[in-house]
């Protein structure tokens, strides 16, 4: 079931860990021998939020700490070594701790500002870099391999410029894995999760196309409709921030990071379509500026 007024791409994230959480801990590279336990861990008292822990049950294992990346946020780094810390202080030691990043695009890696938190003296055991996936660099069958319950997260290997005949294949196809490999009510949630990713990777695609390709209504569920919902949302948003900085792009040039940071910042989606007819008409960088932090006032 998804919760209220959680983000459509994590929320999808939590639901896939729930249902094959080791094969996410194969992707970063962990061997989860001795079982994990998962959950989404909210620091409430700091409003700092990591995507997942996760936590050797038996043995010395690291600590995982995981964020899934499926946006520009320079500060991603910031706010995953963050979390960190303030998981120490919250649990009050000092576990091995592996941070780790799965971005779904190499340019959301690519604006994502450099951090280094290495432990020179090796005493609080803290890793020198992040552990970074971006699923760009996988191909389909490389993720199947590492384990078929990554199913979910094929579609960010291919282009998003599909063509919509030869992507209907291997939506049936992964549906049909996902049925294979899940007992009924998990499938319709992996199913329904699917979906949503698909929505988001190809633009291109409608509701109706990607209910067409699964084979299955997945608006007859409560999970289904409530993604499908929060994918719009969230993928509306993500759009418009993405097109307007394309279109400034374009138009000036390489565009400041505070601009990109401003416009990343806004949830409000009638403000950000001003905003996307703004960029296309302002004369210049400056006017624009001017335009943006109206708009947040």
């Amino acid at each position: 079931m998804v919760k209220p007024g959680n983000r459509g791409s994590d929320e999808a994230f939590y639901q896939l860990v729930k249902a094959a959480g080791e094969a996410i801990l194969k992707l970063v590279g962990v061997p989860a021998l001795d079982g994990y336990h998962f959950h989404s861990d909210t620091l409430k008292a700091k409003k700092v939020s990591p995507d997942m822990v996760a936590i050797p049950l038996t043995g010395p294992g690291d600590t995982v700490i995981m964020e899934f990346q499926g946006y520009h946020d320079p500060f991603i780094r910031y706010r995953l070594a963050a979390a960190v810390a303030l998981y120490c202080s919250h649990e009050k030691k000092a576990p091995v701790i592996l941070p780790a990043i799965i971005f779904t695009e190499h340019s959301f890696a690519g604006s994502a500002l450099p951090l280094d938190i290495s432990d020179s003296t090796g005493q609080y055991q803290l890793r020198g870099k992040f552990r970074e996936i971006v699923l760009e660099d996988y191909t389909e069958e490389q993720l199947l391999t590492l384990d078929p319950r990554l199913v979910a997260l094929v579609p960010y290997t291919l282009p998003k410029n599909m063509p919509k005949d030869e992507l209907s294949w291997k939506v049936l196809g992964w549906g049909n894995l996902i049925r294979e490999l899940y007992p009924q009510k998990q499938s319709l949630t992996q199913i329904d999760l699917l979906a949503l990713i698909l929505l988001n990777r190809f633009r291109h695609l409608s509701i109706e196309e990607v209910t067409a390709m699964l084979n299955l209504d997945i608006t007859d569920t409560v999970a289904g409709q409530q993604l499908i919902n929060l994918g719009d949302q969230r993928g509306s948003l993500r759009i418009a921030r993405e097109d307007i900085i394309e279109i400034l792009e374009a138009r000036f040039g390489q565009v400041p990071r505070e601009v990109i940071d401003a416009t990343n910042e806004l949830d409000d989606l009638p403000g950000l379509k001003a905003l996307l007819k703004a960029s296309a008409l302002v004369n210049n960088l400056d006017e624009f500026i001017q335009t943006l932090r109206r708009s947040k006032n």
